[in-house]
This record gives C-alpha cells, sequence and structure tokens, in this order.
C-alpha cells in the first residue's frame, strides 16, 4: 500500500488549491479525480463559470449590438447557437489543459490518479483494487445538480449546465426551473440567442440569496427583455406530450399548464458524496449530504478536511480555492486560517450584472434592529448616462455608530468588475469618508462606489459630478 503525506479526493478548484499549497510545502500527494463525474478543473472550467461567461459573452455581443442605443448606429445581424456551443467547448478543453492538465504535470510532489475513490477506513481510500495510505485527507468532491421531486421527470430528457453540449439543434422554446444565478444566467443565453424563456422559482423571488432589492430590479430588467418569470412556483408534474414537454405547476396556489420544447433544471446542488462511503471513516454529514466541517475546514475526523461545493457554504470558484488552500495550511503549518464569509464578493453575470459583498440592509435589520443605508440609481453615474446604460442602481449598507461599509450591493453594468472595490472598503474597514477622500478617475462606473458614499450626508441632483 502507497503512503502519502496528504491523499486529495477531487480534481476542482478546491483540490488544485490544495496540491499547489502541498506541493509548495513539499508534502507528498496524490490527487484522484474521477472523470465521469466530471474532468480535471471540475465545475467551473467544465460546466461553470467559464462556459456559462463565454456564452453570455456571444449572446450579449449579439443582442446588445444590434439593439444599441446610440442614433448614429444601425446594425443587423445573425446568430447560430449550436456553433456557439462547439466554439464554447473548444474554448473550455483549452483552458482545462492550460489551468489543470499542464500544472499537475509541473507539481514536483503530487502525483495523479484517475478513478473513483471511496474510503476503507479513515486513513485509506481505494481506487479499483489498490489502496492508498494518507497522514490526511481532503474531501474536495464538489456537487452537481439536484434533481427535484417533481412527478415523471426521471422520463425526460432535461438539460442541466453539464448536458447542455450535448444538444444538436436549437430548441424553439425553453423552461428553466430555478431562479438562482444558474436560471439567470442561462435564461439570458437562451433568449440572447432567440430561444422563448420561462423562468420558474419556487420562492417569492428571483436570486432569493441576495439582497431583495437585487432581485426585484434584475426580474424587471429581464422582464423587459421579454423572458417570462413566475415566483411562488410548485413544480407538479412534468411529461412528454407531441406538443413538446408539459410541466403541470401551482403559481400562487392556480394550477396552470406550461409546454415547451425542452426543460432546464437550475435547482440548486446536491453534493458528490453518495459514492464515498464515507461512514467507513467515520465523516459526518448533513442532512443533505453535504460534508460538516468546522471553521478550520476539519471534518468530525480531525485529520480530515472538506472544501468547496461538497461543503455547500458558499459554492464559488474563489471561496473553493481558499477553502482548499487554508485546508492545507491548517493540515501542515497550524494556520489556524479560516474565511470571513463577509468579505467574499459573489456576482451573476446577467445583463445588468449583479454583484454583492458583505451584509444586506435585511440581515442587519434583523440582527440589530436598525441601519444605516442609502440606494440610488444610476442615472447619477456620469459614466453610465455618457454609455446609455443606466440600468440598475448600487446600495450601502454602514455600521450606524462607526460609518464603516459592512455590506455593498449592485445591479447594474460591471458590477461584477466594481464589487472588488467595494471588498476592499469592507476588509480593510474603510469609511464613507475614507472612500471619499480617495480619488477616482472619472468618468468610470467605479464612480458609483463614491457616489453613493456620498449621498449618506449629500444630494446628489445638487452637487457637481467631480465633487470631493
Amino acid at each position: 500500500m502507497k503512503k502519502y503525506d496528504l491523499i486529495i479526493i477531487g480534481g476542482g478548484a478546491g483540490a488544485f488549491a490544495a496540491s499547489n499549497t502541498a506541493n509548495k510545502l513539499k508534502k507528498k500527494t496524490l490527487l484522484i479525480n474521477y472523470e465521469k463525474i466530471l474532468p480535471l478543473g471540475g465545475t467551473c472550467v467544465n460546466v461553470g463559470c467559464v462556459p456559462s461567461k463565454i456564452m453570455l459573452h456571444q449572446g450579449e455581443e449579439y443582442y446588445h449590438t444590434v439593439r444599441n442605443q446610440f442614433r448614429a448606429i444601425k446594425l443587423q445581424g445573425k446568430t447560430n447557437f449550436i456553433e456557439a456551443l462547439k466554439e464554447t467547448h473548444e474554448m473550455v478543453k483549452k483552458f482545462r489543459g492550460k489551468n489543470y492538465e499542464k500544472v499537475i504535470e509541473k507539481q514536483e510532489y503530487v502525483g495523479f490518479k484517475e478513478g473513483l475513490a471511496s474510503f476503507v477506513d479513515s486513513h485509506t481510500v481505494k481506487v479499483g483494487n489498490e489502496k492508498f495510505r494518507g497522514k490526511y485527507i481532503l474531501i474536495a468532491t464538489g456537487a452537481s445538480t439536484f434533481i427535484p421531486p417533481i412527478r415523471g421527470i426521471e422520463k425526460i430528457d432535461f438539460i442541466t449546465n453539464v448536458n447542455i453540449f450535448n444538444l444538436k439543434k436549437k430548441p424553439k422554446s425553453v423552461i428553466i426551473v430555478g431562479g438562482g444565478p444558474l436560471g439567470m444566467e442561462f435564461s439570458q443565453i437562451f433568449h440572447h440567442f432567440g430561444i422563448k424563456v420561462t423562468v420558474l422559482q419556487h420562492s417569492e423571488r428571483v436570486i432569493p440569496k441576495f439582497d431583495s432589492m437585487l432581485g426585484e430590479e434584475l426580474q424587471k430588467h429581464l422582464e423587459d427583455e421579454g423572458i417570462t418569470i413566475y415566483t411562488k412556483v410548485d413544480s407538479k408534474e412534468v411529461k412528454k406530450t407531441k406538443e413538446g414537454i408539459e410541466l403541470t405547476v401551482e403559481i400562487n396556489g392556480k394550477r396552470k399548464v406550461l409546454i415547451a420544447e425542452k426543460l432546464m433544471l437550475a435547482t440548486g446542488l446536491k453534493p458528490h458524496t453518495e459514492l464515498l462511503e464515507t461512514e467507513k471513516a467515520k465523516v459526518e454529514l448533513d442532512e443533505k449530504g453535504f460534508v460538516k466541517v468546522n471553521e478550520y475546514m476539519q471534518t468530525s475526523q480531525k485529520h480530515i478536511y472538506a472544501a468547496g461545493d461538497v461543503i455547500g457554504l458558499m459554492p464559488l470558484e474563489t471561496t473553493a480555492a481558499k477553502e482548499g488552500n487554508f485546508a492545507i495550511l491548517n493540515m501542515f503549518e497550524n494556520g489556524n486560517k479560516k474565511i470571513n464569509y463577509n468579505e467574499v464578493p459573489h456576482a451573476i453575470f446577467t445583463s445588468p450584472e449583479v454583484a454583492a459583498v458583505g451584509i444586506t440592509e435585511e440581515e442587519y435589520m434583523k440582527k440589530y434592529k436598525v441601519c444605516l443605508c442609502r440606494t440610488i440609481t444610476l442615472d447619477h453615474v456620469e459614466k453610465a448616462a455618457a454609455i446609455k446604460d443606466t440600468r440598475g442602481l448600487i446600495k450601502m449598507v454602514l455600521d450606524p455608530k462607526t460609518k464603516v461599509v459592512i455590506g455593498v450591493q449592485i445591479i447594474g453594468p460591471m458590477a461584477a468588475d466594481i464589487i472588488t472595490t467595494a471588498t476592499y472598503a469592507i476588509k480593510n474597514k474603510m469609511t464613507i469618508y475614507d472612500i471619499r477622500d480617495t480619488v477616482h478617475v472619472f468618468p468610470t462606473l467605479s464612480e458609483m462606489i463614491k457616489k453613493v458614499a456620498q449621498s449618506f450626508d449629500q444630494n446628489l441632483d445638487e452637487i457637481a459630478c467631480c465633487v470631493e
């Protein structure tokens, strides 16, 4: 039996961040990935943030170009949805090769094994007939689409973000079950390529984990484009008919039958723990199957850690990587590293984009019964007006006593890029006066951070654009 300082189960962002750190520490490491779940690179590069952003960009390049806001520019064009899928798939292979396959070859202390890994005991895993023993083990197996218990769903050839590349022809219409970030992004991908889209969300608003203001504003803009969105939906039964896929739902308690050519599921995540046989290692899972960890990424077995989507805390590529990195430092360096998730920015790459960091007004009010908040619309930002895209707004949340920034929520063009500025402010405990004393480039969209800071004690309609 081969022995290692560290065995990593999984091949995504968390696993690779861990292997990189272990390699720097010169720890003998084995990384095991099961390609039948996902190739090296995991969700993000293969079926998540990378391909969806490529598809979103292609659709936006066409959709907004032929609908530009300037009188002097009139353009026409056409799109090919299947060709866009093919090009995206080709680009994903290049990303995977550059950032994962070639990287692991260069890691001197890291070996690689392809196959399904499962526990034999708390220090031993097997792949086929081979067994491997690790002083420490990291579980980083990720997660995939949760299949909701809709009657008849097992008989439907539904779409997910994983199998969308198997489409051979462009569908005329799609029903998307799920109004979270994935559902919202794919609603625009399909819509911008000329596909009729209906989105069904179980809760009372889309993107329910974001500030309610962002969900309401995003829904308004998507509906203005022509996407149909229903909230407070219970999906009851689905079946295949001559007309297409027929989905019976209840909307606000009223029965409705919807028909589309394809059905897409964007209904949250199910962790990849079923095949791990975690019970043999006495690793505790929660009621949904996610691995339970403490703030240092340790499981119920102190030498077994977990990172990424499989722990279900904040399923982002960035947090997975940070969790994987910190797990290794805590194993071998007694690093006591932990993540403040209130300092982690997250975004949805729709048009307009949605981005947030820190505490929302609703969260702060629930905890302290008082909040100091301001919201401004983007017509106060000169660059937004200059490019004729003032869709959206920005909200800033302050600690009422110190005026320190504790939360920022944005919907608007380039929100995903701009939110990093707010992240610096929150991480470094900046006040609104620190932000206002910082010189910003004019005109830029990032000035919205300064503008909303100014709005706490000034009327923006009464000051010139470059004051402070």
